[in-house]
């Protein structure tokens, strides 16, 4: 890796699924090595799903998977919901038909948790899936989008109803792309941390309120530690209950109310 301190947490295996990594560090896209062991040695293409904004990351990425000797394919999408359509599947399959996109290539997902939404959703409905990495770029994609294998686009009818439970073969969280965050998506994914707190760790109410400020900072010395608690949470959980068929149930702890209002 980059030198720089990495926390692994593992999502166990489950009937449905099998166990993966959530890597936790700053700048650990700057190293190939993770990417590259997560694209495995028989993939011949990678597909990049990203919005606009982060071209530059998902040319870095590109990049590493070309190391490889993989033949990319770069699909830029809308920015947060308006990617979460059946239009922007659509042309996402297109462009896979297009590239003779097989069962042993990978999507990798970058950005927030609306596009790692759709790679998962595309990823779960190609060829009845394939191998995806999500690489979350907002708090809240970090410790809730990019896990747990809920993957899916929204409808005229309401939000994430039609979707599947499809879960990355990897999840790498760097750090880094915290640090041009707006405040407010900060603050908003530091909402999904406190409700880690709530629901089954009280330290990060701890952390959070010994420093109030720090734990709003992208650069807070607490973050990571918020970070990697508040995955552990959902990691737990997950591992119990795949298909939220109950225990998986207390992660939609306030969610009702919210979309309502």
């Amino acid at each position: 890796m980059t030198g720089q301190s990495v926390t692994r947490i593992r999502v166990g295996a489950s009937a449905a699924a099998e166990a993966y990594e959530v890597l936790v560090g700053r700048r650990i896209l700057e190293d190939p090595a993770e990417l590259h062991r997560l694209i495995g040695p028989h993939a011949r293409r990678v597909a990049l799903i990203h919005p606009e904004a982060l071209t530059a990351v998902a040319g870095r990425l590109r990049a590493q998977a070309e190391e490889l000797g993989c033949e990319t394919i770069t699909l830029r999408v809308p920015d947060a919901e308006a990617a979460k359509t059946a239009d922007v599947a659509a042309h996402c399959w297109q462009r896979l038909g297009r590239s003779g996109f097989t069962r042993t290539d990978v999507i990798v997902g970058v950005g927030g948790g609306a596009t790692t939404d759709l790679a998962g959703f595309v990823a779960a409905s190609w060829l009845r899936g394939v191998r995806w990495i999500a690489v979350p770029t907002t708090v809240l994609a970090m410790v809730d989008a990019a896990v747990g294998g809920k993957t899916g686009i929204n409808t005229a009818e309401g939000k994430n109803l039609v979707g599947a439970f499809h879960p990355p073969a990897g999840v790498l969280c760097d750090l880094a792309a915290l640090d041009s965050l707006p405040v407010e998506d900060h603050v908003s994914g530091l909402a999904e941390i406190i409700k880690a707190g709530f629901i089954a760790d009280p330290v990060i109410l701890d952390l959070i309120e010994a420093d109030p400020a720090g734990a709003r900072s992208p650069r807070g010395p607490q973050l990571p530690e918020l970070i990697r608690r508040s995955l552990q949470v959902k990691a737990d959980v997950v591992a119990r209950d795949l298909k939220e068929a109950g225990p998986r149930e207390i992660l939609n702890y306030g969610h009702t109310l919210a979309h309502a209002i």
